[in-house]
């Protein structure tokens, strides 16, 4: 996993399909530091904050989510600081904090289809032992929007309709012309890769409102806004 700069203030890690690790974000102003999205175990938490060691760079007082899946979120337990998401997200992390990772129980949620193949995979493939999976509910909650001063940076959490997941939220720094989007703009996993073409139009229409020039995936490069939008539009 490497740290790439985009700007003076924005960083970001690679994503590791091996392991379904997504892009962790890295947004610093004068006074704190944000970290975007928890990872998918206590080691991706650990080797993003050894990168930013690494690099000289502050320790983020928050981290916040982009939504509840796993890959995202349950590395949630390990960030040292205070932790943000949307009222949705946290209703999603109550459900699976009642889970339990035996493999009676992961078989059993694969046979109802509670749980997803690709999923099962790559949580196996993360926890050599998936008893060791902690659920944590992140402690900060908001509805629709919640900004933070970073001091000289605005970091702006918005929900948005998406198709990949009713809980979506985008991180918007309007000062550095930059969204990080998580998989906002992904059809729904767990529902056999459906795409409600509603939920697409009304994301682009909300994503085409908002003034930046990249947008950060969860699982893949930076993409121009242009490019974005011109994904979503095909399926109009």
């Amino acid at each position: 996993m490497q740290l790439h700069q985009l700007t003076e203030h924005i960083y970001y890690t690679d994503h590791d399909p091996a392991v379904d690790r997504p892009v962790l974000g890295y947004i610093t102003g004068s006074r704190f530091a944000v970290m975007i999205d928890a990872g998918n175990s206590a080691s991706h938490v650990q080797d993003y904050l050894t990168l930013l060691t690494a690099q000289g760079l502050k320790a983020p007082k928050y981290c916040a989510l982009t939504h509840w899946h796993w890959d995202h979120t349950f590395g949630l337990h390990a960030f040292p600081g205070e932790t943000i998401a949307c009222r949705q997200t946290n209703d999603e992390l109550r459900r699976l904090a009642q889970w339990s990772w035996d493999e009676a129980a992961m078989q059993a949620r694969l046979a109802a289809g509670t749980e997803i193949a690709f999923a099962d995979e790559h949580i196996r493939t993360e926890y050599a032992h998936p008893e060791d999976i902690i659920v944590r509910k992140a402690a900060i909650t908001f509805d629709n929007t919640l900004e933070l001063d970073l001091g000289g940076l605005t970091c702006r959490l918005l929900h948005v309709p998406s198709a990949h997941s009713e809980d979506a939220v985008v991180i918007h720094i309007p000062e550095e012309q930059l969204l990080f989007i998580g998989d906002c703009y992904n059809d729904d996993f767990y529902h056999d890769h459906y795409r409600d073409l509603s939920k697409t139009r009304a994301l682009h229409a909300a994503l085409d409102l908002l003034d930046f020039e990249l947008a950060l995936p969860g699982h893949s490069a930076p993409l121009a806004k242009t490019d974005l939008l011109a994904f979503l539009q095909r399926f109009f």
